[in-house]
């Protein structure tokens, strides 16, 4: 412990005067970055988290893929929509968006409704009742109008299940 009391005689003290002042001397601070205006740091913002959401769902995130999406909208109901739903579930495989599936139940596939009819089943629990209503009246015109049977049969069983 005399060892210790050593050191500290042997250190110089500051006087009342140099603490003083040294608590006077401004203190050293970063240079001040200057902040983007609300409404723009608030944009920038939404579009880092856009451009992060998109970068996670990888090629279903693309601005070619909401394009390939707006060009099967606009060919439902046409002669060219088969082509179109072909072309876009090669590019981009079963799409996730309950709309998306929905327009590709009208796909003359069966092999396609059926896999559209299963990946609306694993969602049907987060959709809303209106939505729920829906897809319940697009599997009785299935059940009752499909020329394909295996679909008719899927649309009767998910009719059974989903009651």
């Amino acid at each position: 412990m005399t060892e210790s009391r050593d050191r500290d005689e042997e250190r110089e003290r500051l006087s009342w005067r140099e603490i003083d002042q040294r608590r006077d001397r401004p203190r050293r601070r970063e240079p001040k970055t200057e902040r983007l205006p609300a409404k723009q740091a608030e944009w920038v913002r939404k579009m880092a988290l856009r451009q992060a959401e998109a970068l996670f769902r990888g090629k279903k995130g693309s601005p070619a893929y909401q394009k390939a999406v707006k060009d099967l909208e606009s060919a439902h109901g046409t002669k060219k929509f088969a082509a179109a739903a072909r072309k876009f579930l090669e590019e981009y495989g079963l799409p996730e968006t309950w709309r998306t599936l929905n327009l590709l139940l009208d796909c003359p596939e069966t092999a396609v409704v059926l896999e559209v009819l299963e990946a609306m089943r694993g969602q049907w629990q987060e959709r809303s009742r209106v939505e729920q209503q829906g897809f319940g009246g697009r599997l009785r015109v299935l059940a009752l109008t499909s020329k394909d049977s295996a679909v008719r049969q899927r649309a009767e069983e998910l009719l059974e299940q989903l009651k």
